[in-house]
């Protein structure tokens, strides 16, 4: 795995694996001074990057362990690629096994950031329309009339779908909104800059936010059977200093008393802070897919690299989005990911998705180049 930076913060366990996801920046200086408010800084560049958490990973770290499943309901199985045999487990059932349908309780968490400039970046805000996406909500998908999530699981494993498994679903549950948090950003932990399209985005600490985030999974209670994704507008994570910038969304899992508790943050994007279509719920289509098909954060696969993503080096990690950052699709008027198959990681001839291809939108035709 390349492009990798691990932090440690200290009593807590805070593990972080950060990855580098391909977006092309148009952060430029603005032409012109903004009618009012503050003068805000602008920097000459913006990437986007994907990112894997590990929180909590000390015995104790967590305190939701009472109450119902000790996590999401998962299959597992393995397969063989050159001799070497790789384990991972996903969501939902075994798509072999039969038409069953699984459904997966889901938290919304709506996060209201103020910034020292007196600026407020409200996720509250993108509720609404985040529940109204094929997130949560049926869509037309080659794979069926289903949700996002479901339509590329299905896709993945059509093979079986399309013969033995008809009725074959993983959904996420119309999602429990919870109240908004806001959170005050100290002035050394976040900003807001300007674009040159005159968008203003909330720049935060990476590590100070995956606290956060660990500190709100105890405080509300989250049970370990359920998806909390916790939802910002605008806003995005750098790693020590803003130059080195920006998370847009990540997934992970916190192990504690014999549970784990999946979870998920993404970031509305409004159009024009990104050259390429990383906007609305695209973010959160990334990672809900990788959530999907690498709950734990732990499947590994060959090695793999793509052209088209040069900043992950060589990659073990079965992330289906991260081949394909930038390539996306509109469904109902949102934005959303391409993904890669479980065959393009598995190196499988011929693919067990529709029509033999690699990613969901057929942007792969053949398995994933080693490296």
């Amino acid at each position: 795995m390349s492009k990798k930076w691990l932090f440690s913060l200290g009593s807590l366990g805070l593990i972080v694996a950060v990855l580098a996801a391909v977006t092309f920046a148009v952060f430029s200086p603005r032409s012109a001074a903004r009618a009012a408010g503050p003068q805000l800084p602008h920097v000459g560049k913006l990437s986007a990057r994907y990112a894997v958490d590990n929180l909590g990973s000390q015995t104790g770290a967590i305190a939701n362990s009472g109450g119902g499943s000790s996590t999401i309901p998962t299959w597992s199985s393995a397969f063989t690629y050159n001799g070497v045999n790789y384990p991972y487990t996903m969501v939902g059932t075994n798509p072999s096994d039969g038409s069953v349908t699984t459904t997966v309780p889901t938290e919304i968490i709506p996060i209201d950031l103020s910034f020292s400039s007196g600026i407020a970046l409200d996720g509250t805000k993108k509720v609404g329309p985040t529940i109204a996406s094929p997130i949560f909500r049926n869509a037309q998908f080659t794979s069926g009339n289903t949700q996002y999530g479901d339509a590329i699981q299905r896709q993945e494993f059509w093979t079986y779908v399309s013969t033995v498994s008809h009725q074959y679903h993983v959904l996420l549950g119309h999602p429990t909104v919870y109240p908004t948090l806001s959170v005050n950003v100290p002035a050394n932990k976040g900003q807001v800059v300007l674009t040159s399209t005159g968008v203003e985005v909330g720049l935060v600490d990476y590590n100070w936010w995956g606290v956060k985030i660990l500190s709100w999974i105890n405080q509300l209670g989250i049970q370990p059977n359920t998806l909390p994704i916790f939802l910002t507008y605008n806003t995005v994570l750098y790693i020590g200093s803003t130059s080195n910038c920006c998370v847009i969304g990540f997934h992970g899992v916190t192990r504690a008393f014999h549970t784990k508790q999946t979870f998920s943050w993404a970031s509305w994007t409004d159009p024009g802070i990104f050259s390429v279509p990383i906007q609305d719920v695209n973010a959160l289509s990334h990672e809900v897919a990788e959530w999907y098909n690498d709950p734990y954060t732990n499947n590994i696969v060959p090695n793999w690299s793509v052209p088209s993503e040069p900043q992950y080096g060589c990659s073990n990690l079965l992330e289906v989005g991260d081949p394909l950052v930038g390539v996306a699709f509109n469904v109902n008027g949102y934005t959303l990911q391409d993904e890669a198959s479980y065959s393009w990681f598995a190196h499988q001839v011929p693919s067990l998705n529709q029509n033999g291809e690699y990613s969901y939108l057929g942007t792969f035709t053949s398995p994933a180049p080693g490296c």
